[in-house]
């Protein structure tokens, strides 16, 4: 699988998705740093034909509104983990579905894991690729590294 074809699928995604599930408009930008010191990091690996290890860093702002929005515009005190590890399953099991029909195998998500805010992920030293996407919205951005 090309790096261009893993970009598109994970483009593919998380545009549509985060739209329809969490009423954010993503703009695909140019790639940057994020301020690490008020943002959230997650990941999840995939396991099978297509193994990987996918970075999700997530500003303050983008991870409360994913959150609200999820929970019927509700806060949700004590539950936040739960909405967010539902959204990167669901980004990024819609982009895993699309490998794997190109691929003609089968992957499986890992049970995602986020750090407390400001705690950052190295990135994965054992994967010989990888594909990083930038995501701007109103409130805040998203980045998004495919180790692969």
């Amino acid at each position: 699988m090309t790096d261009m074809e893993v970009d598109e699928i994970f483009d593919c995604a998380f545009v549509p998705v985060s739209k329809k599930i969490a009423s954010l408009n993503l703009r695909r930008e140019l790639d940057r740093d994020i301020d690490g010191g008020d943002s959230y990091t997650g990941s999840v690996y995939t396991k099978g034909k297509f193994n990987s290890l996918i970075v999700c860093e997530i500003s303050s702002a983008v991870y409360e509104h994913i959150i609200y929005v999820m929970n019927g515009g509700e806060p949700a005190p004590g539950e936040e983990l739960l909405y967010i590890n539902e959204y990167i399953n669901i980004v990024c099991g819609y982009a895993l579905s699309n490998i794997n029909n190109k691929l003609g195998g089968s992957s499986r998500l890992t049970v995602p894991v986020f750090g407390e805010k400001g705690e950052r992920f190295r990135e994965e030293s054992g994967k010989s690729k990888s594909v990083v996407l930038y995501y701007e919205t109103d409130i805040g951005v998203i980045r998004v590294s495919v180790y692969y």
